[in-house]
């Protein structure tokens, strides 16, 4: 008689349908053997015929046996034991089960424990269950199986508890508050709670609405066993048939920022078009900020809550740049027209970045995902822009294009012809060139970018030409930008992600000048840069970011600039011919940096919420070491009123080679100090506006200074001691207020500064504290934009200033001809043997008048066939004022004072119109 077939047989003859049972938690069942009919016979104590047992191997060999495993229904599955739910364990008990041939179970036993709490809830799970028998060539047998009982934790409830209230924090009673198919409705206190069995399917919305308020969504993760707190604000409804066509070119209703991050604010693409005298510039839009002071017509430069334009750090898509404007300041480097958004911090700025002393601006680009073509070009009478995103054929794979080009010398040509300014002017060129691919597929985005940027200045005044810069001679200056970037970024479940990137900049300037005094010098940066980005959201009340950095930084200069070695450090001065000696420079600065930073939100309670973060940073290649660190804490208030303390301090490296150069610098200078502190309140109002206030100081140290006489030069080097010196202090304070708002057809605002900062070098001879160079007292933005229709937008803005400090000069003296000064040449080309130079009075005492402005500009949208468009047009300094960018001493004879040289005013730039088109298809 044939015995029974092994289990690893029986399994494989079965396939995976007839060796996998599924029902309530019964996940498998394995066929371990068959009983043959001896064995069956003896165990119900009786013989078996010989005959029959003969036919059955006669016919065995005819066909092949048919066997069909045994199938078990069960009504439920099994129990979670009460004892293990807090352990939440997951996993499978083992058995064995026995089933006669009429589908009775004779035996259940453990073959495979979990705990004994699991196994007896398995064996429990058994006895309500009925199997039918198994067979073989359709005859009812006896047989053994395995079953595999799996145990899942049940899902525990989540609970979403909390209030409604309006904007000013009164409670909202009846308020109806729906997830998913939960509704529940708010108490006498605004107090609500729903409770959930399982997650809520689609998007993660939950919706609030009470009469008279605007209907709002919350997103909220459903969060297995704990209780989600819920702060939910509603606005009151105001009823505008057309609000959102009328609107759509209106920024929208401003909302207090409940983080505790104090100082920052977000640009975009937008902000630029609706700022007149932006002139296609993010960071002349960053100008308008409360406690900023700048130039705003000549120069984008920034100066931050009484700092220098080089304490100021700037990133694109976290790529740091060490120079990002064209031509020294004239311009940034970023194209509005790849913008995305930027963020910009006049405060302690987060570990991110790198430390500054006063703040930090952040452009990212647009990554040009793209399904279908499409293109958008700008031309002005300025500059022509074009961007072109481009699918390339391959799910997720798209490329990005854009190009920037001015051609100031044909606008400067029109003015010209209209007498607005004189017959010499200077045009500068600048070009942009970019080339973004993205690809991007499930949870990885990859992207690869190039930005070549490049700008230049060349022209020759011949003597008595007026021009804005009076100057006999020639000026070449040129400037080209190589940024090379991949990115990679991997998104994880709700806002966690990684980010990898790798960078190459190059930034190469050279300047010559040809006067009655000749210099020339040339300039390369390189820096490549390794970055890892992390983002953990732990829970909707922990965050943390964290990163490490690798830098490597060369700087080199290599030609001529001016001794400045006894030149009060920020001493703001005239143009004037002061015939300082030239170094011959050509130092060489290698810095290796190595960067970790971490920062971490954390909010215990709805209304309070606390940040830090920290950075440290070495430079390993010169051992210094630099880094910042933040404290911040938010606490909103019933009315909605949110209360902030800020608390920071930087570390920031100098970028300068002469400082660092060996021969006339220092190379062991550490990095300059700062310590900040902000107190600010932000207040919304329920007529669609907000109000935020700021109070703020900043405590500077271990600035670099040097001697403000030349014989306090030589007193240093007397006794061995560098010229450059850690030795300086400074102290910065001051107010900021922004004041925004919006109806229905008006969005309005007001920032406003009050700043005063001063700085000490005990190294001075002279007058040792003093205002800084970007001590402008007091700033004042207004702005105010109308759209009447969805397709007219009218923006009219008024910039005042206070004056910068200057330093006076106070007469002139005859140098005698023993004293080595390079004194220029008369005008046969002779050398002259000596000359009278200026004597200057107490460094920045003196103040130039204030800075008064108020530009127009207008916007008309409408539809060409598949194109949309808008022509707009600008005028700058509408009320044509003469504002004073510096003094001048152009004039006059410095070597016999006959005459003697005067001061003349170098003005801002006078009224000036621009008209543009832009078009998207």
């Amino acid at each position: 008689m044939r015995s029974t077939s092994p289990a690893a047989a029986l399994v494989d003859a079965l396939g995976p349908r007839h060796g996998a049972l599924r029902a309530c938690g019964l996940l498998g069942a394995v066929l371990i053997g068959l009983a043959s009919p001896l064995a069956l016979a003896q165990a119900d104590g009786s013989v078996p015929d010989a005959d029959a047992g003969a036919a059955v191997d006669a016919d065995a060999g005819a066909a092949p046996e048919v066997i069909v495993a045994p199938v078990a229904h069960c009504a439920e599955g099994p129990q979670y034991p009460d004892s293990e739910l807090s352990a939440a364990v997951r996993g499978s008990v083992g058995l064995k089960v026995t089933i006669f041939d009429t589908g009775a179970v004779s035996a259940v036993e453990v073959a495979r424990s979990l705990s004994p709490a699991f196994d007896q809830a398995a064996l429990e799970s058994v006895k309500p269950c009925t199997f039918s028998p198994a067979t073989r060539n359709g005859q009812p047998v006896a047989a053994l199986i395995e079953l595999s009982v799996e145990f899942v934790p049940p899902i525990k409830p989540w609970t979403l508890d909390g209030e409604v209230v309006g904007e000013l924090g009164e409670a909202l009673v009846g308020a109806t508050v729906t997830f998913g198919e939960q509704t529940a409705a708010t108490d006498e206190r605004g107090h609500f709670s729903l409770t959930f069995a399982q997650p809520v399917p689609g998007e993660s919305w939950v919706l609030v609405a009470h009469q008279g308020h605007a209907e709002k969504g919350f997103p909220e993760v459903f969060r297995a066993g704990l209780t989600t707190h819920a702060h939910y604000v509603l606005k009151k409804e105001k009823v505008f048939v057309t609000r959102i066509e009328g609107s759509r070119l209106l920024p929208p209703a401003p909302e207090a920022d409940h983080t505790p991050q104090v100082s920052r604010f977000n640009i975009t693409r937008a902000d630029i078009d609706r700022t007149p005298g932006a002139m296609e510039d993010v960071a002349r839009v960053a100008q308008q900020a409360p406690g900023v002071a700048a130039d705003p017509d000549l120069l984008g430069t920034l100066y931050v809550r009484g700092g220098g334009p080089d304490e100021t750090i700037f990133y694109l898509d976290g790529v740091p740049l060490s120079n990002p404007y064209h031509l020294g300041g004239y311009s940034s480097l970023f194209n509005p027209m790849m913008l995305e958004s930027a963020e910009f911090y006049t405060g302690a700025a987060p570990g991110r970045y790198e430390p500054s002393l006063s703040g930090a601006l952040e452009v990212h680009y647009v990554t040009g995902e793209a399904t279908k073509p499409r293109v958008l070009a700008d031309v002005s009478m300025q500059s022509a822009m074009l961007r072109a995103d481009i699918p390339l054929g391959v799910e997720g794979l798209s490329m990005v294009v854009s190009a920037r080009r001015t051609y100031f010398e044909a606008y400067f040509a029109a003015l010209r012809a209209l007498k607005i300014v004189g017959t010499s002017f200077v045009a500068p060129e600048i070009t942009e060139l970019l080339a973004r691919v993205n690809f991007k597929r499930g949870r990885h985005q990859t992207t690869l970018t190039y930005l070549y940027a490049a700008d230049g200045l060349d022209f020759l005044i011949q003597p008595g030409e007026q021009l804005l810069f009076n100057f006999a001679g020639g000026v070449k200056i040129s400037n080209q930008a190589h940024i090379a970037l991949l990115q990679h970024r991997i998104d994880f479940a709700g806002d966690s992600k990684l980010t990898f990137s790798a960078a190459f900049t190059h930034d190469a300037n050279a300047a010559a000048v040809t006067s009655e005094r000749r210099f020339s010098n040339a300039a390369q940066r390189q820096d490549v840069l390794l970055r890892g980005d992390g983002v953990i959201a732990h829970s909707e009340q922990h965050n943390t970011h964290f990163g490490a950095q690798f830098s490597h930084r060369t700087l080199a200069v290599d030609g001529e600039v001016t001794d400045t070695r006894s030149v009060a450090p920020w001493r703001s001065d005239p143009f004037i011919e002061t015939y300082a000696p030239y170094l011959k420079i050509n130092p060489a600065v290698t810095q290796d940096l190595l960067a970790l930073y971490g920062e971490h939100t954390w909010r215990p309670v709805q209304p309070f919420t606390v940040e830090g973060s920290g950075r440290g940073q070495l430079d390993a290649h010169n051992q210094h070491f630099s880094g910042s660190a933040r404290l911040a804490a938010a606490w909103t208030l019933p009315f909605a009123t949110v209360l902030k303390l800020s608390g920071g301090f930087a570390a920031q490296p100098t970028q300068v080679p002469l400082l660092l150069d060996k021969n006339w610098g220092n190379p062991n200078l550490q990095a300059e100090q700062a310590y900040s502190a902000v107190l600010g309140v932000e207040q919304p109002l329920p007529i669609e506006a907000l109000v935020r206030l700021e109070v703020w100081g900043k405590w500077l140290d271990k600035l670099i200074v040097n001697p403000d006489t030349q014989a306090g030069v030589l007193a240093l080097q007397a006794r061995g001691e560098p010229v450059y010196q850690n030795a300086g202090t400074g102290f910065a304070r001051g107010a900021d207020l922004l004041f925004t708002g919006r109806t229905r057809h008006f969005f309005y605002g007001l920032s406003a500064g009050l700043l005063f900062s001063d700085r000490t070098n005990p190294l001075a001879d002279g007058i040792k504290t003093y205002a800084t160079p970007w001590d402008q007292r007091f700033t004042l933005n207004a702005s105010l934009t109308w759209s009447p229709t969805p397709k007219w937008v009218f923006t009219g803005r008024l910039n005042f200033r206070t004056g910068r400090p200057v330093t006076p000069v106070s007469g002139f003296v005859a140098t005698p001809a023993s004293q080595s000064l390079n004194c220029g040449t008369d005008s046969t080309g002779t050398p002259l043997a000596g000359c009278y130079v200026p004597q200057f009075g107490d460094a920045n005492s003196s103040r130039y008048p204030g800075f008064y402005e108020f530009n127009v500009r207008g916007e008309y949208h409408f539809k060409a066939g598949p194109l949309e468009m808008a022509v707009y047009a600008e005028v700058l300094n509408l009320t044509y004022s003469n504002n004073v960018f510096a003094y001048s001493y152009d004039k006059g004879d410095y070597a016999s004072m006959t005459p003697p040289p005067q001061p003349s005013a170098i003005n801002h730039l006078p009224i000036r119109p621009f008209l543009g088109l832009r078009a998207e298809y």
